[in-house]
């Protein structure tokens, strides 16, 4: 990895010493409060990227270092600032980036628009000069301006005249919100008419930065499977010295390190749509299999909320949902593969 990008993984690491670690239960189960979206905004971590199809290859490279680590300690707080870098790369206000980049406003993107099946998404359309009508499971409802898709397909940008209609029980990142959106809104701007293939294109952008996350989160999960395996006893023996729980985590976290390598190669390189679909598919499904067998070697302690590994389990299945489609990813992966289309029958 470049040494520009080390630096940067240092300073994200002292911010997590010094910020996160000592209330990441807190910024996992509360709303996180304005004076702690200062501090991520003071850093410059929610204006690392541009404009959709003018965002350089340094720029996604540059916040899925700062994404990884900042999940190892705490994963809503790494959701938090891709969803603010995905609302700033599609919106062209100065005025509001500016406000979402200095923390003092808050954005999202209704990726469900992609991810959820056509007419289970609700309906927003376009009457007498205002957007009207219902979004659901619009992940980070809680924020002052939404991005979405409108029913004839345009993407607009709802500045106001939006309200939670109906939270939803989340699973994961619970300190974002996820709701059913209800709208009426003559404050809203046209941002594409050809709205799905923009938030298509944004999507596919995302597949590293995504990566990033998971691969924080098995980070996160294995350190304290180490830790605790390290100390714990049952039988006479330290809980690593019994084969199967051994070779069950040495046998992820080699995986974890391959995945962490090929992670690091694609740092000092152009990457491929290939290569992004790769690293997304393999860092996502490790995230779940590294939380799992790390609750597992917790026993009924795991499932506490101040050991602090219940959420990693939890916010691993919820990353998968949120971001992440996998019949569609795997197709399109199957096509570049092949060198054809594949996978679709």
């Amino acid at each position: 990895m470049e040494e520009e990008y080390e630096i940067l993984e240092n300073t994200v690491k002292d911010f997590n010493n010094k910020y996160v670690e000592n209330n990441s239960l807190k910024l996992e189960n509360d709303v996180m409060g304005k004076e702690f979206v200062k501090l991520l905004a003071d850093q410059g971590f929610f204006s690392m990227i541009s404009q959709v199809g003018g965002k350089s290859s340094s720029e996604v490279k540059t916040l899925s270092v700062v994404l990884e680590n900042l999940a190892k300690s705490a994963p809503a707080v790494a959701v938090k600032t891709l969803l603010a870098n995905s609302f700033s790369s599609v919106v062209k206000e100065q005025t509001i980036l500016d406000s979402v980049a200095n923390g003092s406003k808050s954005g999202t993107v209704t990726f469900s628009d992609l991810l959820v099946p056509k007419g289970q998404n609700g309906s927003l359309s376009i009457e007498n000069g205002a957007v009207k009508g219902e979004k659901e499971f619009v992940f980070g409802s809680d924020s002052d301006f939404i991005v979405t898709m409108l029913d004839t397909g345009e993407l607009v940008l709802l500045k106001s005249g939006f309200t939670v209609s109906k939270k939803h029980k989340r699973l994961g990142f619970r300190s974002i919100g996820f709701s059913s959106v209800r709208v009426d809104s003559k404050d809203y701007t046209v941002i594409e008419k050809d709205g799905r293939k923009l938030l298509q294109q944004l999507y596919d952008d995302l597949s590293i930065p995504v990566a990033a996350i998971a691969l924080g989160m098995s980070e996160g999960a294995s350190q304290k499977a180490l830790d605790y395996a390290k100390v714990r006893t049952a039988f006479g023996h330290y809980l690593k010295d019994f084969q199967p729980l051994a070779f069950d985590l040495t046998s992820l976290i080699a995986e974890m390190e391959i995945i962490k390598g090929y992670f690091r190669g694609l740092m000092s390189s152009s990457i491929s749509k290939k290569e992004a679909l790769f690293l997304k598919q393999k860092a996502l499904g490790l995230a779940k299999d590294m939380s799992k067998t790390s609750l597992q070697i917790h026993g009924g302690y795991g499932y506490l909320e101040d050991f602090g590994i219940e959420k990693f389990y939890r916010d691993s299945m919820a990353l998968s949902v949120l971001f992440n489609n996998e019949d569609g990813d795997m197709e399109r992966l199957s096509s570049l593969v092949f060198e054809s289309k594949a996978g679709f029958v």
